[in-house]
């Protein structure tokens, strides 16, 4: 039986990481790792770094040092706890030691609902994916609390995230009521912060997601490094 198969008709979906979700996943790894080597020829004087996760305790310490009227605010947290986007983050560090985070990726495939149909089998509840989203988004956000810039993108795809779908408003809420399916990195529209959300009914392509992630990247570096 095909994994998509296997997805559709498993009565305990949700709880297990899905075979199309890890498709996506390696298809984020290989995407990021040629995105490194293109930004390492245009950028020789950089040294790039790419991290998978990061901890929540690294989060409140950077801003309990830009915010330390807060810093005995902010609650506390298990050093286990962290962030670990699909993407990771990427840094870039100059020669003279700065080291700045200029990508973080993300990637959520939602939905089978169009081939259970075609199969003449119910729908099921839609997917979680999108909440898992939205807690990341939230301390990637505080990451760039002090930046005026958020270089974050997210892929989505699959059936939940066809046209005149109710999940797409909860991205769209989730993007401060700013449209998907554009660019979004500098801070114009403060007190709002959209981020570049690309959601539609169609996989991602490897080199779709490089093509877009090096806009971000490279659009977060000209800021930090010019």
């Amino acid at each position: 039986m095909a994994n998509s198969d296997f997805l559709r008709k498993n009565k305990n979906q949700h709880s297990i990481k899905n075979a199309i979700s890890k498709k996506m996943d390696s298809d984020i790894d290989v995407a990021i790792r040629k995105l490194i080597v293109y930004l390492h020829r245009k950028y020789p004087h950089l040294v790039l770094e790419h991290k998978k996760i990061l901890p929540l305790t690294e989060i409140i310490a950077d801003l309990s040092r830009q915010y330390p009227q807060y810093a005995k605010s902010f609650s506390p947290v298990m050093r286990e706890s962290f962030i670990k986007p699909d993407g990771g983050f990427l840094y870039a560090t100059d020669k003279k030691g700065n080291r700045k985070l200029i990508l973080v990726a993300e990637v959520k495939r939602q939905g089978t609902n169009d081939k259970r149909l075609s199969e003449g089998l119910p729908k099921q509840a839609k997917g979680n994916a999108i909440e898992r989203l939205g807690k990341n988004l939230t301390g990637i956000r505080a990451i760039f609390k002090k930046e005026s810039m958020i270089p974050f993108v997210c892929f989505g795809s699959g059936d939940d995230f066809q046209k005149g779908s109710t999940i797409l408003d909860r991205v769209v809420t989730m993007n401060d009521f700013f449209p998907l399916n554009e660019v979004f990195i500098e801070k114009e529209h403060l007190p709002f912060e959209p981020v570049s959300m690309f959601f539609r009914y169609k996989d991602w392509s490897t080199n779709e997601m490089i093509k877009i992630m090096a806009g971000v990247a490279e659009e977060a570096i000209s800021y930090h490094f010019r």
